[in-house]
């Protein structure tokens, strides 16, 4: 790329939807470059993560995890109620 103002986008080529996993970027090059370094993400609609290469955590996979948990404890809550009554 050219020194100056540039926008990154990247995402994953997916069937439905054709792009997921997106992340954009707006950043200044410099003369002598820039590395970035990019997530996919762990579950297919969460977004994907650009950045500077070594600071990237895992994407979308702790949101989802907590779903998850909340789900199941909503369920064992409900079948403990049904079985007690």
């Amino acid at each position: 790329m050219a020194p100056g103002p540039h926008r990154v986008e990247v995402y994953v080529p997916y069937f439905l939807p054709p792009r997921t996993g997106r992340a954009t970027l707006d950043l200044t090059v410099p003369e002598t470059g820039v590395a970035l370094e990019y997530m996919a993400p762990t579950v297919t609609f969460a977004k994907g993560r650009l950045g500077a290469p070594g600071q990237q955590k895992s994407s979308g996979f702790r949101g989802v995890m907590a779903l998850n948990v909340i789900a199941v404890a909503v369920v064992a809550i409900a079948l403990i109620a049904a079985l007690l009554s």
